[in-house]
């Protein structure tokens, strides 16, 4: 607060001393009218004024100090306050020394002379409480923490008022804060764990009692000799707040952000969530975010978010993404930067959404990373779930031994074992297109929403728990390949034009990069359902995709380069073929396989010999030679065999065959009908396919009579698959109909009753 701020305040408390008790507050709220936050200062010393001898046992600056000479001594000179207590005492605490300084006051050590003990006391800046109701909010918010009785949180003993000073004393701590501890190269990834657990402990156990501490940061967590947590200053930050409407504190914030100060009020900001960077209300899962700061920052010896300005660091926070851990720490776990980039989501509902769950991920990566300790997981479960009329793309990851043995033994029927099945989402909608990350523990895939309003991109790691969203677009995005070097996903995006744009997002969220726009199915259910269209290669520098080079002419297979945009034809379909499509890299990256079509239900899998720099060695070989849609190859681990998905649209099922062709393909008996879009892992020990349930059924409505009323919708003709397009016959008694109840597509003719 400026001096002259502080003179226009004393000239209206002198003003109001002047006049009557019973008119003080009129008068003030008159000459303040439009600036409320000059009227709660003046009332706050009016209110001092009328109650300060009953608060004063031992005075601080003497019995002459009157609550205007006491507020008119603590205007500050920059940073350091005229007046210091060192000294003097609060109560039956006495001022030993001064610990620090922060944007939120002065701390002290003390000692107790009632219980003859050191305590620490954080003396309230006069400014941050001169709101009644904003210091009535605080008030209560301490109070809440200092029932908080956990070994990682700091014990508060009182809060209280001496003498118009407010004060916390709170349990002195002996250590350094975990701002000091930090190298300039980040900490060891054991002992930043070690932290790290404590710290999520400390806030999981504060959110539950619905405390959101709001000021997280490195300079609010001590580190005791003996390396156990101790979190501050729960609730303070509270002080910042006034229970106005956002709107207005939008606007505070947004001016607060003008002023250029530096210093400790710009390292607080270093570590805000975007959404109170916005001004907007917080939750619990605004210390997630900025827990992920120090964490960044424990690893890193980096922030997260910097600038030459508390705007610029804002910005970086609203607008920007900080760099990829493994980019800046050495050896860094890709569970580990998969953790920080979760809690720096932008959007609250993408982050961990409880401080619990990101505990368990903490200890769990810690348990990885200790020597000598066992992790075990929670074995997984399957949901059974009950019919529904459209349900679709279930991915289903298999059992690791099983699959494993499957894929690298024997070829002979007799020896194959059977496959459990489990799925991995059962989400409304549907879902498309699995891909595997490159440690084979989660699957990028395309969903429509749990709205089913628009297919995006989502994340999941195998077992329990939610998906992470990647892309928000309003257009279609499909197709999902997952980068060998696990940094990017590459996918397309269906465009108005009716190209596609070929992007890349981060696979820990981030902004997107286009590389190119090729061309794509206008049936939107080969774009979403039918055609895998992307395959990286096994350095990461090369996408294989179709794309028309001429107007008329079918797709063929091209090479994109991810640095340049360059493009390199790699196949040349007949002329009245429907073109090339489904490339998939062998794992050494020496052939390609696809599928050439020549017709939309007649496709087979073809092989493409590369040389070591990607080029065509001679003409693609053909794998299948049956009259029908085959289609999605994927390989093996071990680039033996190719598993594919045959068989008419809806219908199909899974395939295997070797790549040497010395044998016919033999289908998955294990895995049954309805399935498609076939992806294994790197590993060989995971295979995930989309399962498709359908049901459709005519029904019948009476049309409204004369008196209005119609008769509510009747199942009239159904079985185990799919009815649809009925028509009546001219004379109404026959109804015509197709259907795949024989498992193809027929014309079907029942009586008008269903029967």
């Amino acid at each position: 607060m400026t001096p002259e701020r502080w003179q226009r305040i004393t000239e209206l408390f002198e003003a109001a001393l002047e006049r009557e008790p019973q008119d003080r507050l009129a008068f003030v709220a008159e000459v303040c009218k439009g600036d409320e936050s000059l009227r709660a200062e003046v009332e706050s010393l009016l209110s001092e004024d009328e109650g300060a001898g009953s608060f004063i046992q031992q005075p601080v600056l003497g019995a002459s100090a009157s609550p205007l000479n006491r507020v008119l001594q603590e205007v500050k000179v920059g940073p350091i306050p005229i007046r210091t207590l060192i000294g003097q005492a609060l109560g039956h605490y006495q001022i030993l020394e001064k610990l620090g300084e922060g944007g939120m006051g002065l701390v002290y050590k003390a000692r107790d002379t009632h219980l003859q003990r050191f305590v620490a006391i954080k003396v309230l800046p006069s400014d941050r409480v001169a709101d009644p109701e904003r210091k009535r909010r605080f008030v209560q918010e301490a109070r809440a923490a200092s029932g908080l009785n956990h070994s990682n949180i700091i014990t508060i003993y009182e809060i209280a008022n001496q003498g118009g000073v407010d004060f916390i004393v709170m349990e002195y701590v002996q250590g350094k804060t975990l701002g000091q501890l930090i190298p300039r190269k980040g900490l060891r990834l054991g002992e930043a764990l070690k932290y790290a657990v404590q710290i999520a402990d400390a806030l999981a156990a504060s959110h539950a009692a619905g405390v959101v501490h709001r000021d997280l940061k490195p300079g609010n967590i001590m580190v005791t000799p003996t390396g156990l947590v101790k979190v501050l200053d729960f609730g303070l930050a509270k002080l910042t707040e006034k229970a106005k409407s956002e709107e207005l504190e939008e606007t505070q914030t947004l001016q607060a952000i003008s002023e250029t100060e530096e210093g400790v009020i710009l390292g607080t900001v270093s570590y805000m969530s975007p959404e109170q960077a916005e001004g907007k209300r917080v939750d619990a899962r605004s210390d997630i975010f900025s827990f992920g700061s120090i964490l960044y920052e424990m690893l890193s010896g980096q922030k997260a978010f910097q600038g030459d300005s508390k705007l610029s660091i804002l910005t970086a926070i609203l607008r920007e993404e900080p760099k990829p851990g493994t980019q800046v720490i050495k050896d860094l776990p890709h569970e580990a930067e998969r953790i920080i980039a979760r809690c720096l989501r932008k959007d609250p509902a993408r982050r961990f959404q409880t401080m619990a769950d990101l505990k368990v991920a903490l200890e769990e990566l810690k348990g990885e990373s200790d020597p000598g300790i066992v992790v075990t997981t929670a074995k997984l479960q399957t949901r059974r779930r009950s019919s529904l009329i459209w349900i679709t793309g279930l991915l289903l990851p298999l059992s690791a031994a099983v699959v494993l043995v499957w894929f690298l033994g024997s070829r002979t029927k007799e020896q194959e074992l059977p496959l459990a099945s489990v799925p991995l989402t059962t989400y409304p909608g549907n879902e498309f297109y699995p891909s595997f990350s490159p440690d084979g523990n989660q699957v990028a895939f395309s969903w429509n929403g749990a709205k089913q309003d628009n297919y995006d991109i989502y994340i999941k790691l195998i077992g329990p728990g939610e998906p992470l969203r990647l892309t928000t677009d309003s257009a279609e995005d499909y197709s999902p390949a997952w980068s060998p070097d696990g940094r990017f996903i590459a996918f397309l995006r269906y465009l108005s034009t009716g190209e596609a744009a070929v992007l890349l997002v981060p696979t820990l969220g981030g902004a997107e990069r286009q590389l190119a726009e090729v061309s794509a199915p206008s049936n939107a259910f080969l774009r979403l359902a039918f055609v895998r269209d992307l395959s990286w290669s096994p350095d990461s520098k090369w996408l294989a995709l179709p794309d028309k080079s001429s107007a008329g002419g079918p797709p063929s297979l091209f090479l994109l380069s991810v640095e340049t945009g360059e493009k390199r034809r790699l196949t040349t379909p007949p002329p009245q073929s429907y073109g090339d499509m489904n490339p998939a890299f062998a794992p050494d990256g020496h052939a390609l396989a696809f599928v050439r079509s020549l017709s939309l239900t007649i496709g087979d899998i073809y092989l493409l010999p590369l040389s070591q720099s990607l080029t065509p060695q001679g003409e693609p070989k053909r794998l299948t030679f049956d009259s029908r849609m085959n289609w999605s190859p994927a390989w093996t681990a071990e680039g033996r065999e190719i598993v594919f998905a045959s068989g008419q649209v809806r219908r199909q099922s899974l395939w295997r065959t070797m790549t040497s062709g010395s044998s016919k393909p033999q289908q998955l008996a294990s895995v049954g009908e309805y399935s498609s879009l076939p992806a294994i892992s790197r590993q060989g020990h995971r295979l995930a396919y989309v399962r498709w349930l359908i049901d459709h059924n005519i029904g019948r409505v009476e049309i409204a009579g004369r008196d209005g009323k119609s008769s509510p919708a009747s199942n009239l003709i159904s079985s185990t698959l799919s009815e649809m397009v009925p028509q009546y016959s001219p004379d109404g008694k026959k109804i015509a109909f197709s259907s795949d109840r024989s498992g193809n597509f027929e014309i079907w003719v029942c009586e008008s009753s269903g029967l």
